[in-house]
């Protein structure tokens, strides 16, 4: 199985759920200097790992999406309407993989509504097993040994002789 980043499928599950919910356009990143409004950015702010045991991983990542209004002033009626329909679409994302929230919070700062979402999962990292290798012992390969301590060889072949 490909290794696959996480933190880019959680996030763009996100935007997607945003995006069907509203209609809007939603940025990845930081928005444009003429964004045409109303319109959604979502922002990675932080990602942990914490090592559990053996394996096993627990990852947290939080997500921030910002809603920009068209008039600040009749933001608050608004903004609260778009939070509750952030809360509702956000709760449980994905596809073939879901993410449920394990917190969410909204604020209004400076006009906007900033809202918050924390997503965390569990995974278990795959390393590839090492293999003991065979020997080499005269430039050839061991297969084993014979009972009288002689070392059997292998040979082109596929075959083993005694040497």
């Amino acid at each position: 199985m490909e290794r696959q980043d996480w933190q880019n499928v959680v996030k763009e599950a996100a935007i997607k759920e945003i995006h069907d919910y509203f209609s809007l356009t939603v940025y990845g990143e930081e928005a444009p200097q003429k964004i045409k409004t109303p319109c959604f950015t979502v922002t990675q702010k932080e990602c942990t790992q914490k090592r559990l045991l053996g394996q096993r991983r627990e990852m947290r990542l939080t997500l921030e999406v910002v809603y920009h209004t068209e008039d600040r002033r009749a933001g608050r009626e608004e903004a609260a309407a778009v939070a509750d329909g952030l809360y509702d679409c956000l709760w449980i994302i994905g596809g073939s993989e879901k993410f449920c929230a394990q917190s969410m919070s909204h604020e209004m700062k400076e006009g906007k509504l900033v809202f918050q979402v924390c997503y965390v999962w569990h995974m278990i990292r795959q390393e590839e097993e090492i293999l003991m290798q065979r020997l080499e012992y005269n430039g050839r390969k061991v297969v084993g040994y014979e009972q009288d301590g002689e070392i059997q060889q292998g040979t082109a072949g596929g075959q083993s002789e005694v040497s």
